[in-house]
């Protein structure tokens, strides 16, 4: 018996490391499959879950040791599979965190809504305590702008799935009797960006937290109470585009991780999602923090 027992782990062991390599190698060249991920949380895989502190200074003391879970870019695509993406929910699940908050571009230049109407199936899947949160990105609103009546389809599926989204708003959730407010912003790169419509009914003194999809949106927020924010929108990219464009404007000032603009906390999210291009060693992630 001990002998089966051993062969049968080296198997499994085996498969396990296949499937790893696999993800990584299709994840690579730009391409997320549901081989990058493990779905029991125990094995290799090629995405990353990364555990952050997060100290908000709040006098609630009760929101020390809460569990937030951020995504970002998801990119359901030709490219970012169903499957991929279904087993990244599942991983967010056995995380057990308090919050699950969202920072943009669920789909890349889906014209016919395929892909949104999808994308919002698999959010739905999405647990935690209390709640799911969001904010919008660029590739959400479409070529056409933001009038683009495939992002209010998008918009209104993530309401009826139980996910709220936040354009230019707040709200402010009841964490086991303290505040804790989340503003979302709309996208930057599209001109959706109302910081002062955003912040309109959020108190300086209570612990906040701005999501929004593009990073540099935290240079505009100097005169609001944002104690931290969370983005993506790089991919973890050093550059804003491809290397001789006229548009490139070379090094990105944030790219991935923490930040710390103007005594705000901003994190930047590497996403889940590709769009098609290569990305030599920058894995995909989800972010858990914990509050402090």
């Amino acid at each position: 018996m001990g002998n089966d027992f051993r062969s049968t782990f080296r198997a499994s062991a085996s498969i396990d490391r296949r499937h790893y390599l696999k993800g990584a190698a299709l994840g690579l060249l730009g391409i997320c499959t549901r081989w990058a991920i493990d779905a029991n949380g125990v094995g290799p895989e090629w995405i990353e879950v990364v555990e952050v502190d997060l100290p908000l200074q709040s006098p609630h003391r009760r929101l020390n040791g809460k569990r937030i879970a951020h995504i970002s870019d998801l990119h359901h695509s030709r490219t970012v599979s169903g499957a991929y993406l279904r087993r990244c929910i599942e991983r967010i699940n056995l995380l057990d965190v308090d919050l699950v908050v969202l920072t943009g571009d669920y789909i890349t230049y889906d014209f016919a809504g395929t892909y949104r109407k999808k994308v919002v199936a698999l959010l739905g899947n999405i647990e935690s305590r209390f709640g799911t949160y969001a904010c919008l990105g660029n590739h959400d609103y479409g070529l056409r702008g933001r009038r683009d009546h495939l992002l209010d389809r998008l918009t209104r599926g993530m309401a009826d799935s139980g996910i709220t989204v936040l354009r230019n708003e707040s709200t402010v959730l009841d964490i086991d009797g303290h505040p804790l407010w989340l503003v979302g912003l709309g996208d930057l790169r599209v001109g959706d960006f109302r910081p002062h419509r955003a912040f309109a009914d959020v108190p300086t003194d209570q612990a906040t937290i701005a999501l929004m999809h593009n990073p540099r949106g935290v240079e505009h927020l100097g005169d609001f109470a944002a104690h931290a924010v969370m983005s993506g929108h790089t991919h973890g990219r050093k550059a804003r585009l491809w290397p001789g464009s006229s548009r490139s404007s070379g090094r990105r000032r944030f790219q991935a991780g923490m930040y710390e603009v103007a005594g705000t906390k901003l994190y930047v999210n590497r996403g889940l999602g590709r769009v098609g291009r290569a990305r030599l060693s920058i894995r995909p992630e989800i972010t858990v923090f914990t509050l402090r």
